[in-house]
């Protein structure tokens, strides 16, 4: 399990250099070769969950290739890709879910959290208002869901359920910090507060799906 670990994070590395330093065919081979990686990190899907996430991993990739290119076009097919990934992800968490109390504590921060950043980004989001409230209320149901999955022993050798949750988590945060980057102010280093948060939370979920949940 450690080689297909190391070469998410290798190629994730070189994605993050190449867009700071703005090399364009270094960028567009090493970003969706992350993010294919997360494939191996799963391994053979043997459980709905792993094939879920797979599911969700394979809509990663194609919003990952969509926003390579500039251009509204290109970002709301990435949005939708990516809304459409989380739905993925939705269905994987909610399928070994353990609902217990933190599970209220959770929604209520998550939804105050979009809250927060769907009026940070209002005014620069004019004209796609629609597509940001829904694409915020998915991926806080993704964050909830994955919280859900921590009282799931997981049936693995190591704590799987965390490692989702906290994979959401970091997943949100890249989210979070695209929107507030495009619509609100560029945020120096994006790529580091985008792309690097995003392979670790990524990460988190498939090794979730390659240790627990048989």
């Amino acid at each position: 399990m450690l080689l297909p670990v190391v070469a998410v994070l290798v190629s994730g590395a070189l994605a993050i250099f190449s867009a700071e330093r703005r090399i364009g065919w270094l960028h567009v081979v090493a970003k969706p070769l992350a993010t294919i990686l997360l494939l191996t990190v799963v391994g053979w899907p043997a459980t709905p969950f792993a094939r879920w996430v797979d599911a969700g991993i394979a809509l990663s990739l194609a919003g990952d290739v969509a926003l390579i290119w500039p251009g509204q076009t290109a970002f709301l097919v990435g949005l939708a890709a990516f809304l459409l990934a989380h739905l993925a992800y939705v269905m994987a968490f909610v399928g070994v879910a353990a609902w217990s109390p933190h599970v209220l504590v959770v929604a209520v921060v998550a939804i105050a959290v979009t809250a927060a950043v769907l009026r940070a980004i209002w005014a620069g989001a004019a004209g796609m208002h629609a597509p940001t409230v829904a694409y915020g209320l998915v991926i806080s149901a993704m964050v909830i869901a994955a919280s859900a999955t921590v009282g799931n022993g997981g049936g693995g050798s190591f704590p799987v359920g965390p490692l989702a949750a906290g994979g959401a988590v970091l997943f949100y945060a890249s989210d979070a910090n695209l929107a507030l980057n495009r619509f609100r102010r560029p945020i120096p280093h994006i790529a580091f507060w985008t792309l690097g948060v995003y392979w670790i939370g990524q990460l988190g979920i498939a090794l979730a799906a390659r240790g627990g949940w048989r």
